[in-house]
């Protein structure tokens, strides 16, 4: 007859040796709080890892929004008209007017103020040119061509018209400027004019924003900054 199996030993000592048992249910016991608080610290860890990327996310984010909201300040620069005086011909008088602009639009410069150190009582850019002496109105001549060079390309022929002081704008460096933006350049705000073009009752008016075809609006000014659909180029709202 086959020899009857031996059971093995039940509980947790070996070979059926005895067990301290309030011994082993401490060690288990420990050993269990070990592992929670193990559990619980790898849980802070994760979480507090969150939490740092979640700050940094917010940090990058509000960076950005500084950034596309721009400076808290405006920067003016102060020229005396008198400026293009010194130039000996009008080819230059002209140059000098594009070198003061393109220096101004590199270092961020948001107005430029053209004052008459002689004291004459031209306040506006409407005058007639004098010639190249000391006699001519340089104040009048240098607010003309930085108004000039400030607008867009696309909008200087309906603004500016055919005058004496921008005989020689073809000397003219092109500022290169954010708001002067090329034809097939995408942007979210383009400078347009309201052209005279008939449209249906209600449905706004054409206007001009340098692209290849002209977006309805419903402005009624002769330049204004427009907000273009992403999903429509040249619809002006």
């Amino acid at each position: 007859m086959a020899e009857r199996v031996k059971k093995r030993p039940c509980g947790p000592g070996e070979h059926g040796q005895r067990v301290e048992w309030r011994k082993w249910k401490q060690q288990k016991k420990e050993e269990k709080k070990k592992w929670k608080d193990l559990k619980l610290m790898k849980k802070l860890e994760r979480q507090h890892a969150q939490e740092e990327q979640a700050k940094l996310q917010q940090e990058e984010e509000a960076t950005a929004q500084r950034e596309d909201q721009g400076r808290p300040y405006t920067l003016s620069v102060a020229l005396p008209g008198s400026i293009l005086d010194n130039a000996q011909s009008p080819e230059l008088r002209t140059y000098l007017a594009g070198q003061i602009a393109r220096a101004c639009t590199i270092f961020c410069v948001d107005e430029i103020v053209v004052f008459d150190e002689e004291g004459q009582d031209a306040k506006t850019v409407e005058g007639e040119f004098r010639g190249v002496g000391k006699k001519g109105q340089a104040c009048v001549q240098l607010a003309r061509i930085l108004q000039y060079l400030e607008c867009p390309q696309y909008l200087r022929k309906a603004f500016f018209p055919k005058h004496q002081d921008l005989q020689f704008a073809g000397l003219l460096n092109p500022l290169d400027s954010p708001h002067h933006m090329r034809q097939d350049e995408e942007s979210e705000f383009r400078e347009g004019i309201v052209v005279d073009r008939p449209t249906r009752p209600g449905h706004g008016s054409f206007v001009n924003c340098g692209m290849k075809k002209v977006g309805i609006g419903r402005a009624g000014w002769d330049r204004h900054s427009g907000h273009i659909r992403p999903w429509r180029a040249g619809r002006v709202l």
